[in-house]
């Protein structure tokens, strides 16, 4: 499993790194990196596709310095289409964010084709949760 994790704290961000790190401890073959901002996952993610290994998953903060999360997901879905990738190898997001705004969260799940939307704190309960809802361990 390739993970993404989008986040511009650097606790939030180490947090999440070792909660994942815990959880998908039994997969073999794993990669945890990082970004914090919009534009940084947007390299990241393309260097990925163009290496052949691409992303499984992304964890994207939503508050985020310029681009924000919805933006960058939105460019990802964009990049997806261009490369015509089917559904089934589009890379899977929860989006994650102190807000908890019904607007962001519609568009997250509509416009940005988001898995799940978590709001902060996030604790290794609920992302053991999303992630088994949705077969990911």
């Amino acid at each position: 499993m390739q993970i993404l994790i989008v986040e511009d704290s650097n606790t939030s961000r180490m947090y999440l790194q070792e909660i994942l790190r815990i959880i998908t401890e039994r997969v073999e073959s794993k990669s945890i990196d990082s970004a914090v901002s919009g534009e940084e996952a947007l390299e990241k993610f393309e260097h990925r596709w163009l290496e052949g290994n691409p992303y499984d998953l992304i964890f994207m903060d939503i508050v985020l310095p310029g681009m924000d999360g919805l933006q960058t997901l939105e460019k990802i879905r964009a990049i997806e289409q261009s490369k015509s990738i089917p559904e089934d190898r589009k890379v899977k997001a929860i989006m994650t964010t102190a807000l908890d705004d019904s607007t962001k969260a519609s568009r997250a799940f509509f416009q940005c084709e988001a898995l799940s939307y978590i709001t902060k704190p996030i604790t290794e309960d609920k992302i053991q949760a999303e992630l088994s809802k949705f077969g990911l361990l």
